[in-house]
């Protein structure tokens, strides 16, 4: 098995993804509209990082992305926050894209773990959106525990979602295949 076959295996898929992710996040967040090309690079290196050795599932990737974006817009709508940049700007879908092709690589292992995905949605959604809000990638329009608490739910019903998605379309397999590696 050559390097870059091992790299793209397993667990190490599952660690590269995470942390190539942490950039694409940084640079949308941080770097907003004036980062535009190197959050794209960055975005397309994460889609190739999560199709590496495997095959894409370009349906389940827009499925998820259409379900975050409508998570997006629905708290906009609600007006607990406003993103630098317009309703859903540029960075934003491109922080979305990112994240779904991290997500169907590093979490596929939560295919029908509906509990655990709740509780990742609860404790990791609503907190990027506070470190977001003092980046001055946001503005908070509402009392912050309301930012906590609908993105907590929100997030916990999309991580059940993809739970449940990742299972009807075999993530779960994979994962235990992958794991093996």
């Amino acid at each position: 098995m050559s390097l870059i076959q091992r790299l793209f295996s397993g667990n190490w898929r599952r660690i590269i993804g995470l942390f190539w992710f942490d950039l694409v996040w940084f640079a949308a967040v941080a770097g907003r509209d004036g980062w535009l090309p190197l959050t794209v690079l960055l975005v397309v290196v994460q889609i190739y990082i999560s199709s590496a050795g495997r095959p894409f599932n370009l349906r389940l990737y827009a499925q998820l992305l259409l379900l975050g974006l409508a998570l997006e817009a629905t708290v906009i709508s609600s007006g607990v926050i406003s993103f630098n940049g317009g309703w859903l700007p540029l960075w934003l879908l491109l922080l979305w894209a990112g994240f779904v092709a991290m997500l169907m690589n590093t979490l596929d292992w939560v295919a029908g773990r509906y509990w655990v995905a709740a509780l990742i949605g609860i404790a990791s959604g609503p907190l990027t959106y506070a470190i977001g809000i003092r980046l001055d990638a946001a503005e908070l329009l509402r009392p912050e525990w309301q930012l906590w608490l609908i993105y907590a739910l929100l997030w916990s019903l999309y991580m059940v979602i993809f739970a449940k998605l990742m299972q009807v379309n075999g993530g779960q397999q994979n994962a235990e295949n992958t794991s093996t590696s």
